[in-house]
């Protein structure tokens, strides 16, 4: 059975950003690992602002340091009434929202971005204080569409940025953002009360996977999952799409998921190789 991972990312113990921090947030400094920076994509440093809405001073200027360290604008709002205001004003790339906020909390700011007919198109990432999977089915259903629990490293922030950055490259919705590959692997699902359904995959993208599976999931569930590429499981977190009611002729059930985040640093960057792997054996 796959144990559901607790997706716990922690910053490295680098000097405060600033004096007086203390306790936990006394561990919130960092600096941007070269590696980390050579994971942009030109493309991705060229793009536009990005809006960090969060309540709390030294998350966003933690977040503003690895970011602006990347090539990055970072605007910053305190709250979400605040952040409405500046996105209007900037009309940002992006959004990194806190769920958790105090006043207009997180999931009604980001439903007013989603109604607003000029801000709706713009990605929001859910920043969530807890791994509750409840939270971020919450988010999801307000439109967000990527998440980052605390606490997170360099690399998931980046990361994060960048899935959300290749989303707002999208021009149109016919248009396909990432191309499909054929194959087929084994994914382990963790369902509610740590139930567990396995499936296997009929095609691979970076946004997400067509998955069959035995039985039929709700579009718009969230799930916990975990894929079994040749050299390592790979834990992540996903949302279903869309689903077909009808079943295919071996009983089992097709379902589009998109990826919401990938729990460990690493997940990124070997799901990549392995699409790479796929792409260079498969024929012209």
């Amino acid at each position: 059975m796959l144990t559901p991972v607790p997706l716990r990312i922690s910053w490295r113990e680098y000097a405060p950003l600033r004096k007086g921090c203390q306790g936990p947030r006394g561990l919130l400094g960092i600096r941007v690992a070269r590696r980390s920076l050579d994971m942009l994509s030109e493309d991705a440093v060229r793009t536009g602002p990005i809006l960090v809405i969060d309540d709390d001073q030294v998350v966003r200027e933690l977040v503003r340091s690895v970011l602006t360290g990347a090539g990055h604008e970072v605007l910053e709002a305190f709250g979400g009434q605040e952040g409405i205001e500046v996105a209007r004003k900037t009309q940002p790339t992006m959004i990194l929202l806190r769920i958790m906020m105090s006043g207009v909390h997180g999931i009604g700011t980001c439903e007013r971005l989603k109604r607003d007919p000029v801000l709706h198109d713009i990605p929001v990432v859910g920043v969530t204080d807890s791994h509750d999977l409840a939270d971020t089915e919450r988010a999801f259903r307000a439109g967000a569409e990527f998440f980052l629990a605390k606490p997170f490293g360099p690399e998931s922030l980046l990361q994060v940025v960048g899935m959300a950055l290749e989303r707002a490259e999208r021009r149109s919705p016919s248009q396909r953002l990432h191309p499909r590959f054929r194959a087929r692997v084994p994914v382990r699902c963790v369902l509610g009360t740590n139930a567990e359904v396995v499936g296997t995959t009929g095609n691979l993208s970076l946004g997400g996977l067509l998955l069959m599976l035995p039985k039929k999931l709700a579009t718009g569930a969230v799930f916990r999952l975990g894929l079994e590429l040749p050299k390592g499981l790979v834990p992540a977190e996903g949302a279903v799409m869309w689903e077909r009611s009808q079943p295919l002729d071996d009983g089992s059930f097709l379902h589009g998921i998109r990826f919401l985040r990938f729990v460990e640093d690493t997940g990124p960057v070997q799901y990549r190789r392995f699409l790479s792997e796929v792409a260079a054996s498969s024929p012209a």
